[in-house]
């Protein structure tokens, strides 16, 4: 076997890290292949089921795990979302680097919840309300929900598990507001404030083009909502 180890960015470690612990994970969207490899060469899993939309892409996943010397224990798939996956093939899911929507999409196209999996890691590079809402709203639990500063960005990495019922906001967490995680404002993520901060600048810069129109409304509550959470922040901080 290849002692050539693989290493990965902090979103990528943060996802490795919730998924330690589980016997086969389904890697969707596998692309180039390193959160895989992580799983694997740390020992994080014993399996990993790799697939992608793209054969062109899941080649590149195929080529690194070769060269690493575990294609034993890898199983490739060319497929859309949870669709290569068989109900209870796998005990956990991760889903990074595309958007909320087809996150979102993907979930719902599942003939049992998360295809039978005990757990989902979630990396949305846009639309992150919508894929937390809909889990919010969907009876799952968001057990960890971090932000991570990789190469200069924000990344939200969480992670959700089935529970059947509406999770439980935290006191002091805005309702109806997923733009940012209440798991990580209850477990007071250092990098929470930096992500707000950062949202409530561009929030400002938009409502000054909206004034009148009908989005006016909407960013206005999303302003009013991150203002609401970096004063419990900082209050919770200075008691």
């Amino acid at each position: 076997m290849s002692r050539r180890f693989v290493h990965i960015t902090p979103r990528l470690a943060a996802a490795a890290d919730m998924l330690k612990g589980y016997e086969t994970v389904a890697d969707v969207g596998c692309d180039h292949g390193r959160l895989t490899a992580a799983q694997l060469q740390q020992n994080g899993c014993r399996k990993v089921i790799a697939s992608d939309i793209s054969d062109s892409s899941l080649e590149k996943a195929r080529r690194l795990i070769a060269h690493i010397g575990l294609a034993d224990r890898v199983s490739f798939r060319v497929g859309d979302g949870c669709s290569v996956l068989e109900p209870g093939e796998c005990d956990a899911i991760a889903m990074l680097g595309m958007g909320g929507t087809l996150m979102c999409r993907i979930l719902e196209a599942c003939s049992v919840p998360l295809a039978g999996a005990k757990a989902l890691v979630l990396q949305p590079m846009r639309a992150q309300d919508e894929i937390r809402e809909y889990l919010y709203r969907k009876g799952y639990r968001i057990t960890d929900d971090r932000v991570v500063s990789d190469h200069g960005r924000f990344y939200q990495v969480f992670k959700a598990e089935t529970c059947g019922m509406l999770d439980t906001l935290p006191n002091g967490f805005p309702e109806d507001f997923f733009d940012v995680g209440y798991r990580s404002f209850e477990t007071n993520d250092p990098l929470l404030p930096a992500l707000c901060r950062e949202q409530l600048s561009c929030h400002e810069k938009m409502l000054k083009t909206a004034h009148g129109t009908s989005g006016e409304a909407v960013i206005q509550k999303n302003i009013d909502a991150l203002r609401q959470i970096l004063d419990r922040v900082e209050l919770r901080n200075h008691t």
